[in-house]
């Protein structure tokens, strides 16, 4: 087979690594694999300067190799979901932004985010988040969604996605036709949607079509079953869905990408090369092949003799080499002032977006803002996974105790609920990273029933958490345990702050979409 089919085929993969500098099994992959660039996760990260040295390591890599620059990768989509956390801009959750509902701030999140990045020397940010989270009980959504208002996602996101591009970051609107539907984590098991045709268009689809036509770039595919669609086959691996309606339907001309072809949607159903080879038929221009090294090779040459044999159409090889190579030469030349990057500025405009976005949705007792007295501060995370450990987490949401200590006096930072329970307190604040139903849930109902309308929650979450516990007094939804949004919660309960968020979802049965107290 030859060098140039080679090439042809390794450019369409984006593959991981362990570790924060080039290993040998990734500069195999470089220089042998032909492959188009890497995503960054936490394993890779150790501090800024580190990751700009491993972005410059890596390009130098691939020019030595006789390759176009690298798509260097990373979520970082704000809140929870963040693989760079120190020493950079930390913006508030997707739901952060739908509660404040200014498209302005979703501009701002995606330029900022963008000249940061490429002042680091990565390239691509796989966000925004365009799903519409209409299940209550999505599992993976939730937070990282504008909201469940097609009409406001789309808005939200384009906006995101206009400045983002405008700011010289490729971004992949993910995850389409959308994962907001599903009450199961595709990262876990293969979820199926049954929505008709018709609900799938108004619901899911619309935020992505609507992205398509203002110019979004990427887009980052589900792995997802929708029968009304295909059937059979996740989107990931459907030519129904990942050329019949993305390409033909709606007209989009930029680069698809898969989500990760480690997770168990995909991985516990096909082999990992049965499963690249699938995608790349389906339509999708970059397979992103995470995992393990051999499932790397696997994906490869399973790709490399698809070509070889005519499984996969030379014609469409070339159109997607055309596609990935048009958002190279717009995407990769990355730089920036370093001196921007965490910056005073940056942190002050991810602040006054978190201070409008904060909301007040249950204030009964009055207790917002505290009363005076003794006040214990407790945080609470989930027995789930969401992309974080429950440790880091635990540490985001930390803040509120330090940050509250500093603007109130007898503030009490609780190591676990046991320094709570066995004491009196004239307010006890729970800082809550529930994501959906956990044991935190039975911890909140037990300070309920011991302090009733002393109790105070603070949603760092999913802000459906309130629908297990509708009998809480005070509650404020923060959106995430992201620093400002938790600075931002500590000026409203110490009074230094007038809450003005609105819910971006609708809490049925307690709350419509909207509300705010």
């Amino acid at each position: 087979m030859g060098t140039a089919v080679h090439d042809l085929i390794g450019q369409r993969f984006v593959v991981d690594f362990s570790g924060p500098e080039v290993t040998a099994d990734l500069e195999r992959l470089i220089r042998e694999g032909r492959v188009a660039g890497v995503i960054l996760f936490v394993k890779n990260i150790r501090s800024v300067s580190q990751v700009r040295g491993l972005t410059a390591d890596l390009q130098r890599l691939a020019a030595d190799a006789g390759l176009p620059p690298l798509l260097i990768t990373i979520d970082q989509e704000g809140g929870l979901v963040n693989r760079l956390i120190d020493g950079i801009t930390i913006f508030p959750s997707a739901m952060a932004l739908g509660a404040s509902g200014r498209a302005e701030d979703a501009a701002t999140a995606g330029r900022i985010t963008s000249m940061e990045l490429r002042a680091l020397g990565v390239n691509t940010n796989h966000a925004p988040v365009l799903d519409v989270n209409s299940n209550m009980e999505n599992p993976i959504i939730g937070i990282r969604s504008f909201g469940d208002d097609p009409a406001q996602v789309a808005r939200l996101g384009i906006a995101y996605i206009r400045a983002a591009q405008a700011a010289g970051i490729l971004t992949t609107a993910k995850h389409f036709p959308g994962h907001g539907a599903t009450p199961v984590d595709s990262h876990l098991d293969l979820p199926v949607v049954t929505k008709d045709l018709q609900r799938l268009r108004r619901e899911e689809v619309f935020p992505f079509a609507e992205a398509i036509g203002a110019g979004v770039d990427g887009i980052m595919s589900t792995h997802i079953v929708f029968p009304a669609l295909d059937a059979d086959r996740p989107a990931s691996l459907s030519p129904q869905i990942m050329t019949g309606l993305l390409r033909e339907e709606l007209g989009f001309d930029g680069v698809s990408f898969t989500d990760s072809m480690a997770m168990k949607a995909i991985a516990d159903h096909w082999p990992r090369g049965t499963a690249a080879v699938a995608a790349l038929q389906a339509g999708v221009d970059v397979v992103l092949a995470c995992g393990r090294h051999e499932a790397q090779w696997e994906s490869i040459t399973a790709a490399r003799r698809a070509a070889e044999d005519g499984t996969l159409d030379p014609a469409a090889l070339r159109s997607a080499a055309d596609r990935i190579a048009k958002v190279r030469t717009r995407y990769t030349s990355t730089g920036g002032p370093g001196n921007a990057i965490g910056s005073e500025e940056h942190r002050r405009q991810a602040q006054e977006i978190a201070d409008r976005a904060v909301t007040l949705v249950s204030n009964r007792a009055r207790r917002i803002p505290l009363p005076s007295g003794r006040t214990a501060v407790l945080t609470l995370t989930g027995d789930e996974g969401v992309d974080r450990a429950p440790d880091d987490r635990m540490a985001s949401a930390l803040r509120l105790g330090a940050e509250l200590a500093q603007l109130m006096p007898e503030v009490t930072i609780a190591g676990d609920a046991s320094q709570v329970v066995n004491h009196s307190w004239d307010n006890v604040v729970v800082a809550s990273v529930s994501w959906s139903s956990s044991r935190s849930t039975q911890t909140l109902q037990a300070l309920h029933q011991q302090f009733g309308e002393r109790l105070v929650v603070v949603g760092a979450g999913n802000p459906y958490e309130l629908l297990r516990i509708p009998g809480l007094h005070a509650y404020l939804a923060a959106y995430g345990p992201d620093p400002a949004s938790m600075r931002a919660a500590a000026k409203i309960l110490s009074g230094k702050l007038e809450p003005t968020g609105r819910l971006p979802v609708a809490l049925p049965g307690l709350y419509p979409r909207g509300h705010g107290a």
